[in-house]
């Protein structure tokens, strides 16, 4: 088959560059994420008298936790935002967003940007440390969070 010469061709984002931005912290980047995902659940009701088949309603919706990973930097203000609960015992929620970077017309600029609410690290993964190796120092934070949303951006 082919196509036109003039129909516009559309290549998907590479995922080589994001950046994960919360209220009050430094913006960081990220070399992995995991969990920018929503799920509905499902509530099966069965109809007295209809044997065909049962009806599904949607219940309610959740969210898994943020997973991401970067190479072990001087910044300690993630550290710091997980040991605020363990000093205080209190969690301090904070709104952020996880940032998806793409050249558009010659500059890094946004072309997705996930929107979460009310997020506080659950768990920090420290480097695996080992003298006989010189692979990248390598560090992951967990956030949970109250829902996430696809902003819009103006490409």
């Amino acid at each position: 088959m082919i196509l036109p010469t003039s129909a516009p061709t559309t290549l998907p984002y590479l995922g080589a560059h994001f950046v994960l931005a919360v209220d009050g912290l430094t913006s960081v980047s990220f070399s992995k994420c995991a969990g920018l995902a929503g799920d509905v659940g499902v509530e099966e009701y069965v109809e007295g008298g209809e044997n065909r088949f049962a009806h599904r309603l949607p219940v309610r919706g959740s969210f898994p936790n943020l997973v991401l990973t970067q190479g072990a930097g001087p910044s300690t203000e993630l550290w710091d935002w997980f040991a605020e609960y363990l000093v205080t015992g209190r969690v301090a929620p904070r709104d952020g967003q996880v940032s998806l970077m793409s050249t558009v017309e010659g500059a890094l600029a946004p072309v997705r940007v996930w929107v979460f609410r009310r997020g506080w690290p659950v768990k920090l993964t420290g480097p695996d440390l080992d003298a006989q190796s010189a692979a990248v120092a390598v560090e992951s934070v967990e956030i949970a969070h109250h829902g996430l949303h696809l902003a819009a951006v103006s490409v």
